[in-house]
């Protein structure tokens, strides 16, 4: 998609939607840049801590329309940013906005088999107000290590 293309898409957004989009590409970039920069478990210092799986969604009594809008843009930034966003730095990203909202939200952590049984894959996700952030569908396939919370 052209420069252009994306200038004309941004420029019919609400203001609100450019907001949350230019949030959302801030957050990305400088989760992208801490994982450069410092080790995971520096970083996983300042997350909280690790709690062991459960089965359970995190249920919030925000309003999980902003929770949406908030998935909308880091999916959306994502696209748009010419960098490797893999699961982690889009976690990161929805994390640091969702606690900024003081929205409870969840950031897993899990691992699956590649489909020739022979690789180990590890994999990121958030949900929060029983919305699915960021990570999904990927997330059904892996077994959940442990999570993140803020509550």
């Amino acid at each position: 998609m052209s420069c252009l293309s994306l200038l004309d898409k941004f420029g019919k957004l609400s203001s609100h939607q450019r907001r949350l989009l230019l949030e959302a590409g801030f957050w990305l970039l400088t989760a992208r840049l801490t994982l450069l920069c410092f080790r995971f478990s520096r970083i996983a210092g300042r997350l909280g801590k690790l709690h062991k799986q459960v089965k359970c969604r995190t249920e919030s009594r925000k309003n999980p329309a902003v929770v949406y809008e908030i998935a909308w843009a880091i999916r959306h930034a994502a696209q748009a940013i010419p960098a490797p966003l893999v699961c982690l730095p889009r976690s990161l990203a929805a994390w640091k906005m969702l606690d900024r909202r003081r929205i409870h939200a969840r950031l897993h952590f899990g691992a699956s088999r590649t489909p020739d049984e022979r690789r180990l894959c590890t994999h990121a996700w958030v949900d929060a107000c029983g919305v699915e952030v960021t990570g999904y569908p990927e997330a059904y396939r892996c077994v959940e290590i442990g999570y993140y919370a803020r509550e």
